[in-house]
Formats: structure tokens, sequence, C-alpha cells
């Protein structure tokens, strides 16, 4: 087989291990189909974290392979239009979204608009709309194709950066003065960590010794410190812990240090469990509450603030998009990963939490 009409699929019992599988193509386009070409697209574990949730909040529905034992792990990135039956959506047009690492993929386009559309086929209902849309990049004022691949690592990241401390601000932190991160070299802790520089919180690193120097270089907490070293952070001070790690054992002597004083667990994001729930009997303090950066968007659209929010977060992403690529102290290094075979290899690194914090994995489709 060449790349071409390929996918790379991942064996739900193992998130480290993928197989490279036909893709199947539709002989012909009903009304409304779409075939977009997917170029390249993002590796972090954020694409992990989809993994371990996709039964659970229903990830692995998104992308159907047919096979119950193997899901599609959902990234983000960018595509051509193939092929089109849907007026407003023209071939050749470039497209960012959410897609399977696959060759090609069909959708059924709706709402079509001046920005972009949808896919509207009914499995994709399985998740919040916000997955569902594709934007036409010759209607976003903030694309350049020189940053694409800063954009396919950052802008799925840091909305959820974002809206989560958006959400914990309008809450008054909960009356925390302290914030604990947790897998503070992850991008989405230290995106929260760059939106959290102006409040009047103190923040807090957690990260394991391999990754240490790399968050004390980025420079964006007020300290850092191994998870060994969680019983000696000082007590007596009202705290929130903002997990990006959802490691329950960490969890348990976090909420068992700090006792009373923790005021409230924002649960974002989990390379290590699916259990979301937190249903843990034995947990001093707090339940722990997921947070859905889908849901957050959701409330805005609701109660007629969304418009007003995407205008404030596109300017500040636009910000933090800057600092991690500052050529003259850039946070991370962009790598190309060409090919399926190459793109697996950076799932295992992944799943099994040895890639480099320091580098920007991007997946590229070899045609």
């Amino acid at each position: 087989m060449s790349d071409t009409d390929r996918r790379l699929m991942t064996v739900k019992s193992s998130l480290r291990e993928t197989l490279i599988a036909p893709n199947p193509t539709p002989a012909d386009l009903a009304e409304g189909d779409v075939v977009l070409a997917l170029d390249r697209f993002s590796l972090t574990t954020n694409n992990i974290t989809y993994a371990a949730y996709g039964d659970a909040i229903g990830y692995w529905k998104v992308f159907p392979t047919g096979d119950d034992a193997c899901g599609m792990m959902p990234v983000w990135g960018f595509a051509d239009v193939a092929a089109s039956r849907a007026p407003g959506v023209e071939v050749g047009a470039r497209v960012f979204g959410y897609f399977p690492m696959a060759e090609t993929l069909l959708v059924k386009a709706e709402k079509v608009s001046r920005g972009g559309f949808a896919d509207a086929s009914p499995w994709r209902k399985a998740v919040p709309d916000i997955y569902n849309r594709y934007v036409l990049c010759a209607a976003d004022r903030h694309y350049s194709p020189a940053l694409e691949n800063a954009e396919a690592l950052f802008r799925p990241l840091f909305v959820t950066s974002y809206t989560a401390v958006d959400f914990l601000r309008d809450a008054g932190f909960f009356g925390a003065k302290r914030i604990v991160v947790s897998s503070a070299s992850s991008k989405t802790a230290y995106g929260s960590a760059h939106c959290l520089a102006d409040d009047d919180v103190e923040v807090i690193a957690l990260t394991g010794a391999r990754n240490r120097a790399f968050v004390e270089g980025l420079g964006a907490y007020d300290a850092v410190h191994g998870y060994e070293e969680v019983e000696a952070l000082p007590a007596g001070v009202p705290t929130l812990y903002l997990d990006l790690a959802g490691d329950p054992d960490l969890r348990r002597r976090v909420h068992a240090h700090f006792g009373d004083d923790l005021k409230y667990d924002c649960l974002v994001g989990s390379t290590q469990s699916a259990d979301f729930t937190g249903d843990d009997p034995d947990l001093v303090g707090p339940r722990p509450v997921f947070f859905f950066a889908a849901t957050c968007l959701d409330q805005h659209r609701e109660r007629g603030t969304l418009h007003a929010f995407y205008e404030r977060f596109l300017a500040d992403q636009a910000a933090f998009f800057e600092r991690v690529v500052d050529p003259a102290s850039p946070w991370i290094r962009i790598v190309e990963h060409r090919g399926f075979e190459a793109i697996g290899e950076v799932v295992r690194d992944l799943a099994d939490g040895v890639s480099d914090p320091a580098e920007g994995a991007i997946g590229v489709i070899a045609r």
C-alpha cells in the first residue's frame, strides 16, 4: 500500500499500538458530500486524552471504523477540499478542523457560510458542535500559511486553557489564592499559566524529574516542584488544583496534603485514566469536577456572549502564538513527522509518556 487511501487506527485496549489499514473511500458523492484530503496535523497528549475518554465521552464514535477493537484517534489539522458537491465549498479550499488520521475524510456539509461549514453525518452528534465545524482558511483573518504548524499545535489546546481559566476566574477561583497545576510541561498547562499571568493568584507547577528543566525554562510559573515534593508544599493557603495529569494517586496526595485548604479540584484532562468522574471514596476534600471546554462555549452561546468571548479569545490567542514561537526564545521547536509509520512512533511515545515536551510534533501525510 501507498499512503494514498490509508488510515492509522489505534488499538483501543493499548493506546500505544497503531496499525495502518485501508481507508474506505466513496465511489460517488451525494448532494452535500465533501471529501477533505488531510495534509498536516498536531500530535500531542491531547490526542491521547481523546482516546483515553473514547468510550466515556464518545470520541471513538466520531470517526467510525467498523472494527470494535480499533478506533480513529482524533487530531486537529489542515486539509484541502479534494472533491465537493456542496455549494459554497469549493475544490482546493484550505480548511482547519477535527480529523481522523486518514488520507481523506468524507463529510456531509451543512450550515455552510463564508467562514466554514459543519459535518452533518449522524455519528458526529456524539460530540459538541465545536468538534464538527471546519474553518475555511480564506475567510479567517487570523490565518497565516507560515503559522499552520503552530496553529495546529496550539489552537485546539489553547481554547481549553483559555476557557478553563475564564471559568475559574468567573468563579473567583473559588476563593483560592494559589493554583497548583499538574502535568505542568503540557501545552494546555502552560497555556493556562500564560492566561493567569495577570491574575492575583500564585501559580505552582508540578512536573516529573525528566521535564523539570523544561518547565523551569518556560518562566510561566511562579514556582516549579517535582511530584515527589507535594507534601513539602506550604499549607495554610486557599488552594485550587488544576489537574492536567488525572493521576488518581497524585490526586489523593494533593487532597490529603492540603485538606480543608483545597477549595476546588478542576480536572481538565488525563493521559493516565478514563476515570474522569473522580469517584474515590477515600478522597479528602472536594470531589474533582471535570471541565469540558465545549460546554463552556455552549454556555456562552446560550447567554449570547459567544461573539464577545471569541473577540477577546482570538486576540489573546494571537499573543500566545507569538510567544511560543518567538525566534529569540521559543518555548518549543516544531518537528514534522512524515508518513503513517513515523506518525505511529510519535503516538507510541505520547502514550508512553516519553515524548519531549520541548518538541511540537506535526504529522504530515506523505503523498
